[in-house]
């Protein structure tokens, strides 16, 4: 069982509790972790969060997930590679992110979801940074996107199933695909 877990909990006053460490509560505020009264140096708990990112982010975003990490989360594509996050850490709120994500009932569709908003909000953004960063997104048109492209989706989806059936039934019609032909009933 891995150290570091990232998952939803419990919210302190002060810091953010990203998950727990050796089944602790642990908590980051600012840049220090702690579990109890007990402050654990990044360089100590580095490989333990690396590994903790890894198992989170794989499963919201698929093996291949620094660069879509880095995108949703607006944060440098350096800043998520993994000797990095050893060294550095990632910023809390990417920590919270991934727990909450990877606790979701289905987070392999969530992070594709969240590609899909991120896309399509790049389509929206009314300003943007020096970085390249959105400053401003016009949300109620990238809501309405979103709402439009995951209907079309879903009714492309429908219509593949339908045209897949129907191309089963020409393909050879004495069967049923119960395993049963047609002509022993």
């Amino acid at each position: 069982m891995p150290r570091l877990v990232l998952r939803p909990m419990p919210q302190p006053p002060r810091g953010a509790c990203i998950g727990t460490l050796d089944g602790e509560p642990l908590m980051l505020v600012g840049r220090d972790y702690h579990v109890g009264d007990r402050v654990i140096p990044q360089a100590e708990i580095g490989e333990d969060l690396v590994e903790a990112v890894d198992d989170a982010a794989t499963r919201v975003l698929g093996h291949e997930w620094v660069t879509s990490l880095a995108r949703l989360m607006q944060i440098n594509r350096r800043s998520t590679s993994k000797d990095r996050i050893a060294k550095s850490g990632l910023p809390e709120y990417t920590l919270l992110f991934l727990g909450a994500a990877a606790a979701h009932a289905h987070p392999r569709a969530l992070g594709h979801a969240l590609l899909c908003v991120v896309e399509l909000q790049e389509a929206h953004t009314t300003a943007s940074h020096t970085s390249g960063r959105p400053a401003a997104v016009d949300i109620a048109e990238r809501n309405l996107a979103t709402a439009t492209t995951y209907r079309r989706a879903l009714h492309v989806l429908d219509e593949v199933l339908a045209e897949r059936e129907a191309f089963r039934r020409r393909k050879d019609p004495e069967w049923d695909y119960s395993g049963k032909p047609l002509t022993d009933r």
